[in-house]
């Protein structure tokens, strides 16, 4: 318990969270063990729909729900049968049934029927890839109080905008960014996720249509909220015509933009919000409490679904590398260990090695014959988990200068990151054969499918 207690305290000073330290009984038993190891908030997803019934097969199917608590389909007075396909897709959907009209009025009743912490807005026509939902619960997890999805960050895209439709997003764009002073790439997007308690200060019950999203993005900058955006990819439509109309929707944009402007001019000094917003930590969402004693694996568990949740968010920076790797070493008691971030080529994009309580340095030459003789090479090939039971007998192990010569195992995990990135864990303990099938289970929840 006292290594536990300690772990946690290393935690908060290395990462730099800033969660509440856990309270102690009077004997000495943490009544929040599970305080290091906390879930993720609550999330709602909203889909928002208008006759979507050929589209939401190849849409509901691919929602994350891992990560996801409530689905609620909010529907427009469909003449399908959209609600029944949607019932039938996944039975525990909400159904929510609104009779004005409007994407602005849809929204709304999604926000308000919502019981999550984070809410996300989805499109049911597929032009929103339901797969990128991790990336925008993990910005905001990383301190973000409201995420928009970017077709033209780097890394994003779409095949579903016409020359014209970029031209006026792109002067949209641009205009918001000189008037607000934010720094943008795409307005006109409504992929979007935001903490619940933007609601208390962002209030987009007077916006009906279209340019509801346009509203609730300017009005929580002129709020001064943590506004990122996130990479995101557009498809085209799977069926149907699309609701936009490029002309009276544009114009209804540039309106807003007006008014959210003049309504900058008014808004005083004294009145803004003081206080703090936005960063949850990952080590305030705990569990329900439970009677029953926690035992080690589920700890670990815990732990290395928190490293999954950091890691899935894409960061290569050395130092989260570096601490994730510590965590991993810790919770698996193991004596060393690597991570490295490989590119859509398989290159080396970062690294990470620890040895004990010491970072050691590779170069790019070590780190190529790893992935070429390697057992993290053997990895990346057969994307899968190997077990490798004694280092001196099995030939995928290249032996490291800093570890005597004795027999150790070795267990490395491939890691999906997102798109583009893939990476390897690889943990070692002292003596052969030491990897049990708990250990292999643990971590087989985090490797991507073979």
């Amino acid at each position: 318990m006292d290594q536990i207690i300690k772990l946690q305290n290393q935690l908060a000073q290395d990462a730099n969270f800033t969660g509440r330290s856990a309270m102690h009984n009077e004997e000495g038993t943490n009544s929040g063990v599970f305080s290091l190891y906390r879930q993720r908030p609550r999330v709602s997803v909203i889909i928002p729909t208008l006759n979507e019934a050929k589209n939401l097969p190849l849409v509901l199917p691919y929602l994350p729900m891992a990560w996801i608590d409530e689905v609620i389909l909010v529907d427009g007075r469909s003449t399908d049968n959209t609600v029944e396909v949607a019932q039938t897709l996944l039975p525990s959907i909400i159904v929510v049934m609104e009779k004005k009209k409007g994407k602005g009025a849809a929204m709304n009743a999604g926000y308000h029927a919502a019981t999550g912490e984070i809410l996300i807005v989805v499109d049911a026509d597929g032009s929103n890839d339901p797969r990128e939902i991790p990336r925008f619960i993990q910005a905001l997890m990383m301190g973000a109080d409201m995420v928009k999805g970017s077709r033209f960050a780097h890394g994003a895209g779409t095949t579903d905008m016409p020359f014209i439709r970029q031209l006026g997003n792109g002067f949209f764009t641009i205009s918001c960014n000189l008037l607000f002073g934010t720094h943008w790439t795409d307005l006109c997007y409504g992929y979007h996720a935001f903490w619940r308690h933007c609601l208390e200060v962002v209030d987009v019950s007077d916006t009906p249509g279209f340019e509801i999203d346009t509203a609730l993005y300017l009005r929580a900058a002129r709020e001064q909220l943590h506004v990122t955006e996130v990479p995101s990819f557009e498809g085209y439509r799977f069926f149907g015509v699309g609701k936009l109309q490029t002309i009276p929707d544009g114009w209804r944009v540039l309106k807003t933009i007006v008014r959210e402007r003049l309504k900058k001019y008014r808004t005083a000094e004294e009145n803004r919000y003081l206080g703090f917003r936005g960063l949850k930590p990952l080590l305030e969402y705990a569990p329900s409490p439970r009677e029953l004693p926690i035992t080690a694996p589920e700890i670990n568990m815990q732990l290395l679904r928190t490293i999954g949740m950091i890691l899935s968010a894409g960061y290569s920076l050395n130092d989260l590398m570096t601490q994730v790797l510590h965590l991993s070493l810790q919770a698996m008691n193991a004596i060393s260990g690597s991570l490295l971030i490989l590119d859509e080529k398989g290159e080396v994009a970062d690294s990470c090695i620890v040895y004990g309580d010491k970072k050691v340095k590779s170069s790019e030459k070590s780190m190529s014959e790893v992935l070429e003789q390697g057992v993290a090479g053997w990895v990346l090939r057969n994307r899968k988990l190997a077990l490798i039971a004694n280092t001196n007998e099995d030939p995928r192990w290249l032996p490291r200068t800093w570890e005597q010569d004795m027999p150790r195992s070795a267990i490395a995990v491939p890691l999906a990151l997102n798109d583009s990135r893939f990476g390897i864990l690889t943990l070692v303990r002292p003596q052969q054969n030491s990897f049990t099938l708990d250990d292999i289970k643990m971590l087989e929840s985090l490797a991507i499918p073979a």
